[in-house]
């Protein structure tokens, strides 16, 4: 069974809150608005199958049963108090649903259902999270020549295993992007990959990373792909600006960098290797 969001239940919020939500909800057929008044909702809400539902709700009653059926949930924050908080466990809670729509409530219910999202998409490309059925792919893309002239190769195999699934674990779960991998949009081809990540040796501070297999260099996809990324970087994420550190002697990257709208700033050492660190500032 394919998991998609078909329905996105709501009930028993105040007016204020109901009112932003059917608003940014107009035109989604999933909406369904449950009445408040002689209704059974708990009965209502076991028509609705779980695994292709989403509740949103300010009761605890029906927050607790939609948990029982698997159902992901977003209880309105508000409404609860903190014990209540501690023992209900939704997916997520809201303080408000003035910028909730239908995007977010979807990568909710993704996140329950570990799914992975789709950052963007280009003309040629699709930019989402790794998943672990990417994994001997992912070797195959590191197997391809120069891939690791200019960065670390993986780990042996049940290493790299355990450590991509951490990082699906915790780095996607919790801050909302990383490195992606970038597939040919027409046949799902895993081609490459590319993202944000925040690294010790950077000073914490946010560097793009990209790399493609040799078979598609050359042909534009790194800076087609990094420009939808950088956008995405800018309006969803809110960063003003993002860094990118290339090994001295990478004129490959370097090239890709300079059609993004990068600017050098120093060299420095890393790790023992001579880096050039470039930045891009949003206006």
């Amino acid at each position: 069974m394919i998991l998609k969001l078909n329905h996105i239940i709501i009930a028993c919020l105040p007016k204020e809150e109901l009112a932003c939500l059917k608003k940014n909800l107009q035109g989604h057929k999933e909406a369904v608005f449950l009445h408040e008044e002689g209704e059974d909702m708990e009965n209502r809400l076991n028509h609705f199958s779980a695994e292709c539902s989403l509740l949103v709700a300010g009761d605890k009653r029906l927050l607790c049963r939609a948990k029982e059926l698997g159902m992901a949930t977003v209880a309105y924050a508000s409404a609860m108090c903190e014990t209540e908080e501690a023992s209900l466990s939704p997916t997520l809670y809201a303080e408000g649903f003035a910028e909730i729509d239908f995007c977010f409530l979807e990568r909710v219910y993704q996140r329950h259902h570990k799914l992975p999202w789709t950052i963007v998409t280009t003309e040629r490309c699709i930019i989402r999270e790794f998943t672990m059925t990417d994994l001997d792919a992912l070797f195959a893309l590191y197997e391809g020549e120069g891939m690791t002239d200019y960065m670390e190769p993986l780990l042996p195999y049940e290493e790299e295993r355990a450590y991509q699934q951490a990082y699906i674990d915790y780095m996607y779960r919790f801050y909302g992007y990383g490195i992606w991998v970038v597939c040919k949009k027409e046949t799902g081809e895993l081609i490459g990959r590319a993202g944000v990540e925040y690294r010790t040796e950077g000073n914490g501070e946010p560097e793009l990373g990209y790399a493609i297999g040799a078979a598609y260099q050359g042909k534009g996809f790194a800076t087609e792909a990094c420009l939808a990324i950088l956008d995405y970087v800018k309006k969803e994420l809110g960063m003003p600006q993002i860094y990118c550190l290339i090994e001295e002697g990478n004129q490959a990257s370097e090239q890709v960098a300079g059609r993004l709208g990068f600017s050098f700033i120093r060299k420095c050492e890393i790790g023992g290797k001579q880096m050039k660190k470039y930045v891009l500032r949003f206006p």
